[in-house]
C-alpha cells in the first residue's frame, strides 16, 4: 500500500501517532533524559471561506510549526497534523487525524525499535522513506503487563483477589520459595488455564531493576514488587501463527482484569511489555472482549 505524505516528509521514515499523542512520554520511557530542542507551536491561522455568499469572511484553523526533539543522535520532528478526510486521502489507517513525525537522521536500532514499540502502544502506524508500505503494528501482539507496586500480597490473598478476572479458566497456585535476601511474603504463580487459548500466568516477585519509565514518575507511584501477567500459547502452538494470534486476542481481556484487580488492591503503576505506562482508564478499556 502506498502512502501520499506533506513534501515535508519526503525522503524520511515517518511515525504517524492518534492526534494529540504526548510524543514526549513516549519517547521518555525509553529514553528518560529526552527534552525538546525546540518545541512545537500551535497558531490559529485565517484561512478565507470560499462562495459568494461569505462575501470574504474567514475562519480560524489550527496549524503547528514542528518541534525538534533530539533521540538516541536522531531526531523526531513534528508533528505534521492531518485531518482525518487528509488521513484517508494519503492511503492511511486511522479513525481520526493523525500527527506525523519525521525522523532526522540515521535511525539506530534502539530508535527504530522503539518507534514500532511506540505505535503498537498508541495504536499508531509507521511509514518508511520508500513510501512503499504502510507498517501498523499488531496492538495485541504483546498483551503482557507489569504491576510494579510498593504493597507486597501474600499467596493467600492473590488467588481470592485475581480469580474472578479470570473468567472461563481452569486457575490454580503455585507457591514459590524466596530466594534469599529478599523480604516480605513468599513469591506466588498463579496459572490460568484456558480450554483452547494457552495460559495467562501471573507471578510476583521483587524487582532488582525497575523500568526506565518509572524514573520518570514519582517514586511514590510504584515499588520494587512486581506482579507480571503474560500469556502462552498452547502447547506446540506456534506463537506467532493466526490461532495463536487469535488466542492472544480472547485472553488480552483477561490479563488487563487481572493487572486492574491488583492495582485496585495494592496500588503502584502499571507497565506494558513494550515499556510504557498503561493508565487505569486503558486498562479499563483493554479489560472489555473484542466484538
Amino acid at each position: 500500500m502506498d502512502a501520499t505524505l506533506p513534501a515535508a516528509l519526503d525522503g524520511r521514515h515517518v511515525l504517524a501517532l492518534p492526534a494529540g499523542t504526548d510524543l514526549l512520554t513516549l519517547v521518555r520511557a525509553w529514553f528518560p533524559d529526552a527534552a525538546w530542542e525546540r518545541e512545537p507551536v500551535a497558531a490559529s491561522v485565517a484561512r478565507p471561506m470560499t462562495g459568494a455568499r461569505f462575501r470574504g469572511l474567514a475562519v480560524e484553523t489550527a496549524a503547528t510549526a514542528p518541534g525538534r526533539l533530539p533521540v538516541a543522535d536522531a531526531a523526531v520532528v513534528g508533528p505534521h497534523p492531518l485531518t482525518a478526510d487528509e488521513v484517508r486521502a494519503a492511503g492511511l489507517r486511522g479513525d481520526g487525524g493523525l500527527d506525523l513525525y519525521a525522523i532526522d537522521g540515521d535511525a539506530s536500532p534502539q530508535l527504530t525499535a522503539w518507534c514500532v514499540a511506540a505505535a503498537r502502544h498508541a495504536r499508531g502506524l509507521l511509514v518508511p522513506a520508500t513510501r512503499t508500505q504502510v507498517v501498523v503494528p499488531d496492538p495485541q501482539a504483546a498483551p503482557g503487563l507489569t504491576l510494579w507496586s510498593p504493597v507486597p500480597l501474600a499467596p493467600a490473598d492473590v488467588l481470592p483477589l485475581v480469580r474472578p478476572a479470570m473468567i472461563g479458566a481452569r486457575v490454580s497456585p503455585t507457591e514459590l520459595p524466596t530466594p534469599p535476601g529478599i523480604d516480605g511474603p513468599p513469591l506466588c504463580a498463579v496459572t490460568a488455564q484456558f480450554e483452547y487459548d494457552g495460559a495467562v500466568t501471573l507471578r510476583s516477585s521483587r524487582g532488582e531493576e525497575v523500568p526506565a519509565v518509572l524514573t520518570t514518575l514519582d517514586w511514590r507511584e510504584y515499588g520494587p514488587w512486581a506482579y507480571r501477567v503474560r500469556w502462552h500459547p498452547p502447547d506446540g502452538e506456534d506463537p506467532e501463527s493466526p490461532l495463536s494470534a487469535i488466542a492472544r486476542q480472547r485472553v488480552a481481556p483477561t490479563i488487563a482484569r487481572v493487572a486492574a484487580a491488583l492495582w485496585r488492591t495494592a496500588g503502584g503503576t502499571v507497565v506494558d511489555e513494550g515499556g510504557f505506562v498503561v493508565e487505569p482508564s486503558e486498562l479499563t478499556r483493554r479489560a472489555v472482549p473484542p466484538r
